[in-house]
């Protein structure tokens, strides 16, 4: 599992760096004579970072908004459909059927068979992942090469002497001084190598070749000096290995391979452009003199710890270097803000992540949107946005243990002062069950809501999911798992004839990462409080607009909106209370506003039809029974259904009734 991830994630990166590079690669041809060698250089820091820096950083402006969705791929992703059915059924954790009222009616019981569609993708996965070891063997192989070398070379070069030549140490020590180095590095003159250059980054040695020693001039000595003195106050070799770890890591894209080349050319460019800082403009020649003296007919291959003389020693670079020494100027003031501002965009633009493509986590790809039929659809509703109700982008499981999603719902809960709560649910299972759930929420105070109430009093066992602490319980029928990331509570569960083990479970856990692109099947909004009107699709009425009994007193207005499937109901209450005694009534509108009716509850012998204002409305007998309607009816303007709930007598509940009536005719 981690490995996919991770092999996701250098897939990601490398397509990506790959646009970053061939920006860079623009920019520096496009301002080859006019941006100082330094600059260009110091460009080729983003392509590093963006290799090696796992972290996304987002940014409206990032080019890779320009790419349609999906067009960065990310594979170890099994594909889950958003389904829903038309039973209504409610099944807990446990198993076992409950009947809920309509302030309850948490989901509604989705159906899927279990298809092939999950064998097709493990097979897919299996393919990945051999991909995924082939690509970590090519590490392995190029990582041990690399070390091996370096090492070689190292235990080889430990055993030669220093230089102790009062002439070359004397020269050393002025070149540092000149450049502000306190260090005075060991001077090591050596037949392992054909050309100058520093090795070591603890511990920074000059190498200096046998061959040339006896032919160098004293002049030649010091501008040798003085560049790879340059080279170590620059960091160079530190960058140069962080290079190569970026090489190594994403060793199949020859289009990495090539940036870094032209970039260990610009290295020695910008190393030339400061070492003529630190000299006369009367010496630039004799340094560029020095290059052309001591380029040798054969030079060894480059060594990935070292900065050498001649850095990619090809006869284009040479030109190049000799042409920059040549017509070189200190960098104006212009063209310095001039490179500010260009590696500032650049970083903006190729260096930032997309928001829109950055909500997903490294690695993993985004769920296909759902393939709808007649008889299955998801949230559609264009009235409601869900994703900007949620106060957070809900995340799914990239492993499942080969079953589908077959439904989802998303919450929100909104009540002053304070209480603001988003919440999702996903459930993943068959036509017959669900296998497992994975509830979040903003409100992270270890809640249990129904389907998982039994877990309440459940032992708990505190365990590790990655390096989150979490807690499992366990019960008679079921076992779950919860942990808080990133300010989001997480609830994961399975029954225990799911064919779920703890491992799976824990596996899920560790894999929820994966964004919600998709809306869900079911949505619901609960809202209490001044803001209650708003997203209604009909006028609503003020508390004062009805006639209440004395006594009573205005308490609190409420809505609810359910959006199942493509079946859409909307609900706005008033609350009215009196002592121990409530007046609510609520007004509805959509397929079934006040649930499915209970005729056991609600019979229609229970109430008798009576004209008020010219509307039908039906009163019932016996209202001394709390919980249960007293008046039923719809407003002819508009034909809102309206339902109160009163223990009150006849005659006020008829006022109630009348009010309402009168108050709609006059919006």
């Amino acid at each position: 599992m981690v490995l996919g991830l991770v092999f996701n994630w250098v897939i990601k990166s490398s397509l990506m760096a790959s646009i970053l590079a061939v920006l860079i690669l623009l920019i520096n041809y496009a301002l080859r004579n006019k941006l100082a060698a330094k600059w260009q250089y110091a460009i080729w820091m983003l392509l590093i970072i963006r290799l090696l820096i796992p972290c996304e950083i987002q940014s409206p402006w990032s080019i890779y908004s320009l790419l349609p969705n999906n067009s960065v791929p990310s594979l170890m992703v099994n594909q889950a459909n958003i389904w829903r059915t038309d039973n209504d059924t409610k099944i807990d954790i446990s198993g076992k059927e409950i009947q809920l009222t309509n302030d309850q009616s948490i989901l509604n019981k989705q159906s899927n068979t279990k298809s092939e569609e999950p064998i097709a993708e493990d097979l897919s996965n299996i393919y990945i992942y051999i991909l995924a070891i082939l690509w970590l063997v090519g590490v392995l192989i190029l990582a041990i090469l690399t070390i091996a070398t370096n090492l070689r070379f190292y235990f080889k070069v430990r055993r030669e002497p220093s230089a102790t030549d009062a002439r070359m140490s004397n020269l050393i020590q002025e070149c540092s001084r000149k450049l502000g180095i306190r260090k005075n590095l060991p001077i090591i003159i050596t037949n392992r190598i054909e050309a100058p250059c520093l090795y070591g980054i603890l511990s920074p040695k000059l190498l200096l070749p046998e061959s040339l020693v006896n032919r160098l001039t004293e002049e030649n000595i010091r501008h040798i000096f003085i560049h790879e003195l340059t080279h170590y106050k620059r960091n160079d070799i530190l960058i140069n290995w962080l290079a190569v770890a970026a090489q190594i890591i994403h060793w199949f894209n020859p289009l990495i391979w090539y940036s870094f080349a032209k970039m260990r050319e610009d290295c020695e460019l910008a190393c030339d452009a400061d070492s003529l800082s630190f000299l006369e403009p009367e010496e630039y020649q004799s340094y560029g003199l020095s290059i052309i003296s001591l380029v040798t007919p054969a030079q060894s291959s480059w060594l990935s710890g070292t900065t050498g003389f001649f850095g990619n020693k090809n006869n284009q670079q040479i030109k190049r270097r000799i042409k920059m020494i040549k017509f070189f100027q200190k960098t104006t003031l212009k063209w310095t803000w001039t490179a500010i501002v260009i590696v500032m965009c650049l970083g903006l633009v190729g260096f930032t992540n997309s928001i829109s493509k950055a909500t997903p986590a490294e690695g993993v790809n985004p769920p296909k949107q759902p393939v709808q039929s007649n008889r299955l659809s998801p949230v559609t509703d264009g009235s409601l946005d869900y994703n900007k109700s949620l106060s957070f982008t809900p995340l799914l499981p990239s492993y499942t243990a080969g079953y589908q999603l077959t439904d989802s719902s998303a919450y929100k809960e909104i009540s002053p002062p304070s209480n603001n709560v988003s919440r999702y649910l996903a459930r993943y299972g068959s036509s017959e069950k669900f296998k497992f759930m994975v509830h979040e929420t903003t409100n992270p105070e270890g809640m249990y809501p129904l389907y998982f109430a039994e877990f309440g009093q459940a032992p708990k066992t505190q365990i590790q999911i990655g390096d989150v602490p979490a807690t499992l319980y366990e019960s008679k029928y079921a076992s779950a798992i919860q942990f808080i990331k990133d300010d989001i509570e997480y609830t994961v569960g399975a029954r225990y004839d799911g064919g779920i083990s703890l491992d799976d479970l824990k596996k899920i856990c560790e894999s929820i990462v994966v964004s919600v692109n998709s809306p869900p099947t079911n949505f619901y909004i609960n809202k209490t409080g001044p803001t209650a009107s708003e997203r209604l699709s009909f006028k609503t009425l003020q508390p004062g607009d009805i006639t209440i009994p004395q006594g009573y007193k205005f308490q609190v207005a409420s809505s609810k909106i359910y959006i199942e499937g493509n079946k859409k109901s909307e609900v706005f209450g008033l609350l009215y209370t009196a002592d121990a005694s409530d007046l609510d009534v609520e007004i509805g509108k959509g397929d079934h506003p006040f649930g499915e009716p209970t005729p056991v509850l609600t019979p229609d012998a229970d109430f008798d039809t009576k004209q008020i204002d010219g509307t039908k409305v039906k009163l019932r007998r016996k209202n001394n029974v709390a919980g249960l309607p007293v008046a039923k009816f719809t407003i002819p303007e508009n034909g809102l259904e309206c339902i109160v709930y009163s223990t009150v007598q006849e005659s006020e509940v008829e006022k109630v009734v009348e009010s309402i009536l009168q108050a709609y005719s006059k919006l």
